[in-house]
C-alpha cells in the first residue's frame, strides 16, 4: 500500500509564496520557507503511515531543490519525490503520478493519490489511482470537486479514516 502527495496546499501552506513561484524568484520563494506552516497532523499522518509501512511519494510540479529544502525544514516523512524535471509533462498529464507508482514499485489499485488542485485529481484519475481531494489549502473546491475525485477529505484528521477505509 502506497500514498502519493502532492506539496503545496496539500502538506505545507505556502501561499504566501505564491506570487515569488508564479514569477519564478526562486531565493525570494527559499527565504520564505521558514514562514510555511505544515497543516495540522500531516507530519504525524505521514509518520505514523511509514511506521506501519505504507511508502510516501510526493508528487510536486514544484522544481526538487525547492521541494527538498521544504521537506527537509519541517521535516516531513517521505520515500520518494518526483518534482518538475522528473518529468517530461506535468499534472495534469498522468506522468508524474505514473512515475511515482514506479518508485512506489506498487500497482495502481494499491495506491491513494492527495491533492489540492483539479490538476492533481485529474492526473490521479488519468493513472487510475484513487484521488482524495484534500479542501483545506484548495483555493477553488468547486472545481476540485468537479474533477471528480474518489474520496474528498475535508480536513487532515480525516486521512486516519480514509487509509483504514480503503485499507
Amino acid at each position: 500500500m502506497g500514498l502519493i502527495f502532492d506539496l503545496d496546499q496539500t502538506i505545507i501552506d505556502s501561499s504566501l509564496a505564491e506570487s515569488y513561484r508564479s514569477a519564478r524568484n526562486w531565493s525570494a520563494v527559499y527565504s520564505t520557507i521558514g514562514n510555511f506552516t505544515v497543516y495540522e497532523g500531516i507530519v504525524d499522518i505521514l509518520g505514523d503511515a511509514k511506521a506501519k509501512g505504507i511508502k510516501i511519494c510526493i508528487v510536486t510540479s514544484s522544481p526538487s531543490t525547492y521541494c527538498n529544502r521544504v521537506l527537509s525544514h519541517f521535516n516531513i516523512p517521505h520515500d520518494y519525490t518526483v518534482c518538475y524535471h522528473d518529468t517530461t509533462r506535468r499534472k495534469p498529464h498522468p506522468e508524474p503520478i505514473l512515475k511515482g507508482l514506479q518508485y512506489l514499485n506498487l500497482p495502481a489499485n494499491k495506491v491513494l493519490s492527495f491533492g489540492d488542485r483539479d490538476i492533481d485529481i485529474v492526473a490521479s484519475n488519468a493513472a487510475k489511482v484513487a484521488s482524495v481531494a484534500c479542501t483545506w489549502g484548495c483555493s477553488d473546491v468547486q472545481t476540485l470537486k468537479a474533477a471528480k475525485p474518489s474520496y474528498i477529505v475535508n480536513s487532515p484528521r480525516e486521512i486516519y479514516d480514509l487509509i483504514k477505509m480503503v485499507y
